[in-house]
């Protein structure tokens, strides 16, 4: 009788600690899965400091984009980036900053960024022009365009 409660006993710990685990894998299972649906896969995943300053000596054009996920601002922002950056993909460089991430702490202050959303454009040239709060498609496109080196 008391090996038949042993047995019992021994089972319900088994489940107990399968449950456990279980639910630790599925925590885990989420959270990976949600980081990387949160990323965009066009935009460049290098340190961004490092490759801004590699597309400023090539002299390419290139675009900024300093973002806060909490930002409904940015939101629409990165809507106008979705539907207009692939029609200047081949011209035009697109870098992503959370403004969040301490990482890229000297690089929101060293462009002077106040708030989210901000675009750095950085023309050819290396001349450089911020653009603060929502764009709406239209008009980055034309912004795109001048920056590509074409006509709006």
């Amino acid at each position: 009788m008391t090996e038949n409660f042993n047995q019992i006993e021994d089972r319900k710990k088994i489940r107990s600690w399968l449950i456990v685990l279980g639910v630790i894998t599925f925590v885990a299972l989420v959270a990976l899965l949600k980081n990387k649906g949160d990323t965009n896969q066009w935009l460049y995943t290098e340190p961004v400091t490092a490759r801004l300053e590699e597309l400023r000596a090539a002299g390419s054009p290139v675009v900024v984009y300093f973002h806060s996920p909490d930002c409904s601002s940015c939101n629409q922002v990165q809507a106008s980036l979705d539907e207009v950056h692939p029609e200047f993909k081949g011209s035009v460089a697109l870098l992503d900053v959370d403004v969040t991430n301490l990482r890229y702490r000297d690089l929101v202050n060293q462009v002077g960024v106040q708030t989210a959303p901000t675009l750095l454009l950085v023309n050819a040239s290396g001349e450089d022009k911020l653009i603060v709060g929502e764009i709406s498609p239209q008009a980055l496109r034309a912004e795109l365009a001048l920056l590509a080196g074409g006509t709006p």
